[in-house]
This record gives structure tokens, C-alpha cells and sequence, in this order.
């Protein structure tokens, strides 16, 4: 396919899905659903055929063709050939910059339909009522046409409240692949929360070797030879065993050299753009509709505030229509501010009234947790419910309502769930309606789930995967039993058979039983 061609169906159908906006948050019924569902998984194939495509010809280092062979000096060169040199070199990186963008945004969409499949996905279960199956998570793609694979149409249609999935965040997700525009819109709060999100997103797992790489010394046909030797690494990997059962007992390494890798929470940067993106969007369009009620539940005088912002708006507007420059307008407006305070009582020798002061300073610091810090909560809070109920198998194995995530974390990014702030959590929960509760040490809940599933490794124990994160919520997070089955929308007497049950597994009260376990895990 031509190279224009190809890059012009790639931008004309980010174009039509820029124009087909997504709006999941009324989804109550499998027609509804199903249009959504599988309008996202059509663009995501499609979006992925471009991506394959685009890789193969060469789009993810297109500046490597650029290259001059034979360099020839200047001196040796007319001016008219420098001239189209420079000419064509300029044209050709113009087709490079066009190449490397399509194939950004294109990875951006693929990444943002993920997130919006995997959310679809956590948020229904689709029953058929002849042969009794449910689909649930990635099942669902296999319904084809609202048919089950029993033959049967009369499927059923209900919402899964064990899971975690926000469909209010699929309308702010990046889907047509524009994320730079999309930040550039965010205000001053939106972004330093952007960054954040980001930043905890990308938080690296301290460097575990990946492979090793050794000159061995080897006794050869008679004569002591250097060979280069390359092994992957595993958590048990003895390397001196290693050479010698490959090269003979005589074989000595002389240099060795670690290769390690750091991989993030979500290893994937457009990943984490969009869920970003999603949360902040999401947390601002909350805050907009609680923190009037906070305000006017917590502010001593309303009618100060309400006439201090038309004075400010009122001042801007001037100052931008009479002023002859920015420097200007700047001026302008802050002498009709002072000059409309004095005459409202709201300001005396140069000091806000006191009342007000303390209404600004309040409503800042609202603002500032609401656009900031709340965003952060959400998704840490997310991903720290998906990793309570969810095993490591469907974690590692498919992607979820967080693609590209870590199934396991160790110590250095599991501290970055910490820093809640109590009162935060509390707004949230009252005014926002979040099943939320402050627990002061989230780290360790991932670490309690982390050793239960190595404890429960090998042993194909059929748990009931939210009851066990209730589970850890009530004896490690200090949760009432009532507040932790309600979180997972489970029953207290899930909660209580699946904690009899961890507990017998983590500490066998007979020896038969230890020595049962021991047999079944080998």
C-alpha cells in the first residue's frame, strides 16, 4: 500500500471516531451495551491492522532512511545542488514527522479502546438462560450477534457489582489517538493531576536481571579458548552450574555482566496518558457538581463571595476590552478590582475583608484537593480493589480495565499506594456517593493479597476472588466486616467462608494436612 494511502485511511478513521463520540454512562440493557461493545472492538482490530502495518514498512524509526551516502564537501558542490539537497532532505523529514505521528496516534486509540473494552468488559454479565452459561470479562467477545454459542438469542443482561470499572471515564479517553490536544485542553489543577497520575504510573520496579552475559574460559582441542555466552535469567539460576554442565567441569567464567530491567506499574506510555487523562477529566466533571454543596455547607458568608467573583469578572472583561496590551489590561484590571472592593466594604487599606479572606482561602484549598489529589485517590483506589479481586493468572493473562499492568509489585511500587488523605476520602464518600473507606496503610493490603497468592500457588484452590479481598480489607485494613462486604458487593457470609478458608491454608492444624500440601504443590 502507498505510503499517502495508508497514512490517509489511518487519519480518516481517527476522524470518524473523533466524530462518533462514546457515552457508556446510561448503559442499563444488552442492546445498549452490545452497540458499544462491539463498535470498540471493530475500531480496535482495525486500529491494530494499522498498527502492524505501519511497524512493518517502518514507521516506528522513520528517520533512519534519512541518511547521506558519500559525503561531498561543499567546496566540491554548486550551490543550485546544495539548494536541492537541503530541499529534498527537508521534504523527506516532513514525511518521517508524518509517519511517526499516525503511528503515535494510532497507538494512543489502540491503548484508550483497551481501556474501554476492559471497562465494558468488568462492568456485565450476559447470561443465557437455556444452557445456563455466564459471560463474563473477555467471554463476552464471544458472543456473536447477541447469540449464544448454544444457538439460543434470549440472553439476559445484568450488571456485575463484584468488579471494578468506571464507564464514566470512557467519554474523556483519548479514542481518536488526539491525547496531546486533549492535555493541551486541561486547566492549570488538571495538569499538575495529569502529571501525578503519570508519575505514579511510571514508578519502575527496581531493576531484576533479565539476562547475563559472561566470557567463559573453555579447554578446547588441546588449548584453553574464550567463548561469549549469553542466559536468560531465572529466580534460582546457578551460573557456574550452568557453564560447567554446558562446557565441561574445566570451564571458568572470567566476566560476567548483569542486564536488568525496570519495568513500570503500566509499561506502556499511552496507557498511562489515557487513563490519566480519564481520571482527571472524570474527577473534574465530580468536582464541579459536589463542590458548590461543600462551599455553601462550609463558607461563613455566601453573599461575600458571590460579589467578590462578579467584581473579578466584571474587571476582566474591561480591562481585556480597554486595554491597548497584555501589560495594559493587566493594570486596568487590577485598579478596577481595588477600586470596586472599596466600594463594596470588602476591602480597607489594602487587606481583604477578613470573612472573605478566609471564604478565598478555603475555597483554594477545596479546589485544589478536588482537582489534584482526588483523581490520584480514585485510580490508586482502583487498582488497589482490581488487585484484591482478581487472581494473578487473569491479571497476567488478559488486559483488563488497566491493559499493560504489573501482576505483581514489588516493595518500591507498592509504597506509592500511600499518602491518603483522610479528610479527602471522607468528601468523597459523602458527597460523591464512592464506596471509599480511609485505610491508613493501603501497601499493605497488595502485600497481604501478594503473599496469599504465593502461598497459594500450585494448589488450584477455587476461591471466591472479591469475598478474598473483603477478606484482607477486614483483617488488614481494619474495616468492619459489614463496610468490607460491601466495597466487593459481597455477603458477610462469603467474607467469613473464604477467611476459615485462607486461614486453613496459611496455617494447616495438622501435620497430615502440611505434609498434603507439601505433596500437591510439588
Amino acid at each position: 500500500m502507498n505510503e499517502s494511502v495508508l497514512i490517509g485511511r489511518a487519519e480518516k478513521f481517527l476522524s470518524g471516531i473523533r466524530r462518533n463520540p462514546i457515552n457508556a454512562d446510561d448503559i442499563r440493557d444488552l442492546d445498549s451495551f452490545m452497540a458499544i461493545y462491539v463498535y470498540l472492538k471493530d475500531n480496535l482490530y482495525e486500529l491494530q491492522e494499522f498498527r502492524d502495518t505501519m511497524e512493518i514498512k517502518g514507521y516506528k524509526a522513520p528517520y533512519r532512511s534519512i541518511m547521506k551516502f558519500g559525503r561531498v564537501s561543499s567546496r566540491e558542490m554548486k550551490v543550485e545542488d546544495l539548494h536541492d539537497i537541503t530541499r529534498h532532505t527537508q521534504h523527506f523529514r516532513m514525511r518521517a514527522a508524518l509517519k511517526k505521528n499516525i503511528l503515535d496516534r494510532v497507538k494512543s486509540s489502540i491503548a484508550s479502546h483497551k481501556i474501554a473494552v476492559g471497562h465494558l468488559e468488568e462492568f456485565a454479565i450476559i447470561k443465557c438462560p437455556i444452557c445456563n452459561r455466564d459471560y463474563m470479562g473477555h467471554e463476552i467477545a464471544d458472543i456473536k450477534a447477541q447469540k449464544c454459542i448454544c444457538g439460543s438469542m434470549n440472553l439476559e443482561f445484568k450488571i456485575n457489582h463484584h468488579s471494578v470499572y468506571r464507564l464514566e471515564i470512557i467519554k474523556y479517553l483519548p479514542l481518536s489517538g488526539e491525547y496531546m490536544v486533549k492535555m493541551s485542553e486541561l486547566s492549570s489543577h488538571g495538569r499538575e493531576a495529569f502529571r501525578k497520575i503519570v508519575r505514579i504510573l511510571k514508578q519502575e520496579k527496581r531493576g531484576i536481571v533479565k539476562t547475563v552475559s559472561m566470557v567463559v574460559k573453555v579447554f578446547e582441542d588441546g588449548r584453553w579458548v574464550r567463548k561469549r555466552v549469553n542466559l536468560d535469567c531465572s529466580d534460582q539460576l546457578n551460573y557456574e552450574n550452568e557453564i560447567r554442565k554446558k562446557y565441561g567441569s574445566n570451564a571458568r567464567i572470567e566476566f560476567l555482566q548483569f542486564h536488568r530491567k525496570k519495568p513500570s506499574i503500566i509499561n506502556d506510555k499511552h496507557v498511562q496518558n489515557a487513563l490519566a487523562l480519564g481520571y482527571v477529566k472524570f474527577s473534574e466533571q465530580k468536582a464541579e457538581n459536589i463542590l458548590p454543596v461543600i462551599l455553601n455547607k462550609n463558607i461563613k458568608n455566601r453573599e461575600k463571595l458571590k460579589k467578590y467573583d462578579e467584581i473579578i469578572e466584571i474587571a476582566r472583561e474591561t480591562g481585556r476590552r480597554m486595554g491597548e496590551d497584555v501589560q495594559d489590561q493587566k493594570i486596568l484590571e487590577k485598579e478596577l478590582i481595588i477600586e470596586e472592593l472599596g466600594k463594596e466594604g470588602l476591602i480597607c487599606e489594602g487587606l481583604k475583608d477578613k470573612e472573605l479572606q478566609d471564604d478565598l482561602l478555603l475555597r483554594k484549598k477545596l479546589e485544589e484537593k478536588l482537582l489534584i489529589d482526588a483523581p490520584r485517590i480514585l485510580i490508586l483506589w482502583d487498582l488497589v480493589k482490581y488487585y484484591l479481586s482478581t487472581s494473578y493468572d487473569r491479571r497476567s493473562k488478559y488486559s483488563g480495565p488497566f491493559p499493560n499492568l504489573r501482576p505483581v509489585l514489588d516493595k518500591n511500587q507498592i509504597n506509592t499506594f500511600t499518602d491518603f488523605e483522610k479528610s479527602l476520602v471522607e468528601c468523597l464518600k459523602e458527597y460523591s456517593g464512592e464506596k471509599i473507606e480511609y485505610i491508613s496503610s493501603l501497601n499493605e493490603l497488595l502485600n497481604q493479597k501478594f503473599e496469599i497468592e504465593r502461598k497459594l500457588k500450585g494448589l488450584h484452590v477455587k476461591m471466591n476472588l472479591p469475598a478474598v479481598g473483603a477478606v484482607i480489607l477486614h483483617n488488614t485494613g481494619k474495616l468492619s466486616l459489614e463496610k468490607s462486604s460491601a466495597i466487593f458487593s459481597v455477603t458477610t457470609g462469603e467474607v467469613i467462608s473464604e477467611r476459615e478458608k485462607i486461614r486453613t491454608f496459611q496455617n494447616p492444624a495438622a501435620g497430615k494436612a502440611q505434609k498434603f500440601l507439601e505433596m500437591i504443590k510439588d
